[in-house]
Parts: C-alpha cells; sequence; structure tokens
C-alpha cells in the first residue's frame, strides 16, 4: 500500500511540474524614430506659354517636368515656358510619396480651361531625400477650346508630400 501511495504522490509531482513547465516570460524591446516635419517649398510656377487659338478646333498644349513645350499644330504658343519646380527637405535618407491634382480649371473672368495630365521628373510617385532634400519639376497638359476666349487664365493647385 505504501508503493501505490508513492506512486501516486510521484505522478502528481510529476503532473504538477509538467503543468509549470508550459508557462515561460520573455521582455522586448520598443521602439520610435522621430523625423523631421517635411517642409516644401515652390521655386517656379507653371507656365504654358502665349497661345492664339484656332477660330474652329481645340488643342492642348503639353509643359513637360523638363520644360519641354509640346503645342498642337492648330494652336500657335510662344514665350516663357516653365514647368513648376520645388524642393522638399526632411530627414535625410528618408523617402516620400508626392500626390498631385488629378486635373483642375484655370480661369480668367467666367472662361475656363482644363489643367490635366499632371506629370513629374521622379519617374514615380516617390522621392527620396539624399542629403535631407530632393527637388522636382511639374508639367501638365492645358487643354485649348476652339475660339478659346482671350484673357489671361490662373489657378492654384495642390501638391502633397509626405514620409512613406
Amino acid at each position: 500500500m505504501k508503493n501505490i501511495f508513492r506512486t501516486a504522490a510521484a505522478a502528481a509531482l510529476i503532473v504538477g511540474s509538467a503543468t509549470q513547465a508550459f508557462a515561460e516570460s520573455i521582455t522586448f524591446d520598443a521602439q520610435a524614430t522621430i523625423l523631421e516635419a517635411l517642409a516644401l517649398v515652390k521655386n517656379a510656377d507653371l507656365a504654358f506659354a502665349n497661345i492664339v487659338p484656332d477660330a474652329a478646333s481645340g488643342g492642348t498644349v503639353i509643359v513637360s517636368p523638363a520644360s519641354a513645350l509640346t503645342c498642337a499644330a492648330v494652336l500657335t504658343c510662344s514665350g516663357t515656358v516653365s514647368a513648376a519646380d520645388f524642393t522638399v527637405t526632411g530627414t535625410p535618407g528618408a523617402t516620400y510619396s508626392l500626390t498631385l491634382p488629378p486635373s483642375a480649371n484655370i480661369s480668367s473672368g467666367g472662361d475656363t480651361m482644363l489643367v490635366d495630365n499632371f506629370t513629374n521628373s521622379l519617374g514615380g510617385s516617390t522621392g527620396s531625400l539624399v542629403g535631407g532634400a530632393d527637388t522636382f519639376q511639374l508639367g501638365a497638359t492645358l487643354n485649348v477650346g476652339a475660339a478659346q476666349p482671350v484673357g489671361t487664365y490662373t489657378g492654384t493647385f495642390a501638391v502633397t508630400v509626405e514620409y512613406q
């Protein structure tokens, strides 16, 4: 009988030990990185040049991010052309994403023209802050209507950068 009690006590001890062997704890670390606030500065505005519209047909004027002008054959374009130019600064080595407007109108009084197909010099929608700064240029397409009314057309567009 003593052997039965000893065996039962040993089994209970083994079962109790096995249950405790499943509990374990470990520590871990936490980390946070604080980045410099991004700053975006406009160096130059987008200029589509002086345009003489056709009386019967509309056309497009395209300014590339490299400030190259493509003027539809039915239009006459001359004068100053430039892509919009920006500098972004922030934490060196960080990457940022660029968001461009899908389209918007420029206007002169009650007359408007659509600006769309915005393009950038980054070759995509992200840039890198090598040395803490980067520059990029924006071009777009201006849609000129047939017999577009005379005037100086202006508009304001938003471009956004944010850390990735």
